[in-house]
């Protein structure tokens, strides 16, 4: 596994999921642009300050996330291998994020 930073927008409006257990966890599809090309990468996030994040986005919002990256390896619909990145995002970053902490700081309210 590698820890990373990855940003870039969204494919899809946010998913809502639960773990067999019960836990809740939100998972994404981010576009990350790769030179003339991109690469995207399948993002969930179990933490619940990073699902709550992600599930006020929606499709073509900008996003930042930060965690841990594995490689994939699947089959695709025509048959052949394929490979990716996913990550288990520990935070997630947004502009609209920034800008109520801004806001709250300039109010003098804590981020907490």
């Amino acid at each position: 596994m590698i820890g990373a930073v990855v940003s870039g927008t969204l494919v899809g409006d946010p998913v809502e999921r639960t773990t067999r257990t019960g836990a809740r966890y939100v998972t994404v599809t981010v576009r990350v642009p790769a030179g003339d090309d991109a690469q995207l990468i399948g993002v969930a996030a179990f933490d619940q300050r990073a699902a709550e994040r992600l599930m006020q986005m929606r499709a073509g919002g900008a996003v930042s996330a930060c965690g841990v990256m594995e490689p994939t390896r699947w089959t695709g619909r025509d048959g052949a291998e394929r490979t990716g990145w996913r990550m288990t995002a520990s935070e997630i970053m947004t502009a609209y994020g920034a800008g109520q902490r801004r806001r709250r700081s300039a109010e003098g309210d804590s981020d907490e």
